[in-house]
């Protein structure tokens, strides 16, 4: 249906961490919090009409199987969260610390574990903390990965390889050479929001849900990234939202599963003035071919095809 209103495309990802583990010490307490997180995130995004995007750990892959094939089935995307401290083999660092032929090795076997677990080949990847280096887009396009959200622009831990300083803030096409720069390499980047210029700690303001209240938090940052992207033309509009596999929404009398239920009465807001395109990562990746004209298709010709059907069967 034709619209006057420019296309805001909305993405909201949950990153699902194993439970109880060194290598998530913020993650669930056990996997019973998991489950209730995500079904309740998941049962709350679908009913509202949006399409969530979970970044599953192997673990987390394999722990709740029947429950991934369950929301699979109803519209969420089932993708990688990759952590090299989850695969065997003796990793200890982030993934960006590593050289390109240890990123492959490590991708290739969380890849591996997740296909077992689940029986599906995911289409989208997240490194764990945004820890990527410049071979990092490289590797993941190689290993069939077309669409991905690693960065959150103005993010500086350098611990975690994860440093975003300049990188760019909206989905763009990679570079093979270049975490920060937008390139021809047909692997779409979908940044989480972030206002760069918000820094504490090394790390940008973004739209996790967890950060704060929506009068708070959310409706001022989205304000100033829409005022962003109007300003300078952005043709491919996105907020791409962030939690964790820890909180309670389930429950509605928590106060996260409130804030998760006001940021989408924000949504219904500025339905008013843009036309609200729920979108997986793999959905954002064919509307982005579709929207930002001749060199999108010209690059992507070249491309291996994108996994479009991502769900669990």
């Amino acid at each position: 249906m034709q619209t006057d209103r420019p296309p805001l495309h909305v993405l909201f990802t949950m990153d699902c961490e194993p439970a109880g583990t060194r290598a998530a010490p913020e993650g669930p307490r056990g996997w019973a919090q998991s489950a209730a997180a995500i079904d309740g995130f998941c049962t709350r995004l679908l009913a509202a009409g949006y399409h969530p995007t979970l970044f599953l750990s192997p673990a987390c892959a394999r722990e709740h199987a029947p429950l991934c094939e369950e929301v699979g089935e109803a519209g969420t995307e089932l993708a990688l969260l990759v952590h090299p401290r989850w695969v065997s083999g003796g990793f200890g660092h982030l993934l960006g610390r590593y050289s390109r032929t240890e990123q492959k090795l490590i991708v290739h076997r969380a890849l591996d574990d997740f296909q077992q677990a689940l029986g599906v080949r995911p289409a989208s990847v997240r490194s764990a903390l945004y820890s990527a280096s410049d071979e990092t887009f490289g590797v993941l396009h190689e290993l069939g990965f077309r669409q991905g959200s690693l960065s959150s622009p103005g993010r500086r831990i350098s611990h975690h390889a994860a440093v975003w300083t300049g990188a760019v803030p909206d989905p763009h096409y990679v570079d093979n050479a270049s975490r920060l720069r937008a390139g021809s390499l047909p692997f779409l980047e979908i940044p989480v929001t972030t206002d760069p210029a918000a820094l504490r700690g090394g790390i940008a303001a973004d739209l996790a849900v967890e950060n704060g209240t929506v009068e708070a938090w959310h409706r001022p940052l989205i304000a100033g990234v829409l005022r962003r992207m109007a300003e300078r033309g952005t043709r491919f509009r996105a907020l791409c939202f962030v939690t964790r596999n820890r909180f309670a929404y389930h429950d509605d009398r928590d106060p996260l599963a409130r804030t998760l239920d006001e940021i989408l009465r924000l949504l219904d807001e500025l339905a008013e003035q843009n036309e609200i395109v729920p979108c997986t990562a793999a959905e954002a990746h064919i509307r982005f071919r579709g929207t930002d004209g001749e060199r999108i298709r010209t690059a992507a010709s070249d491309a291996a095809p994108i996994f479009e059907n991502n769900h669990a069967r």
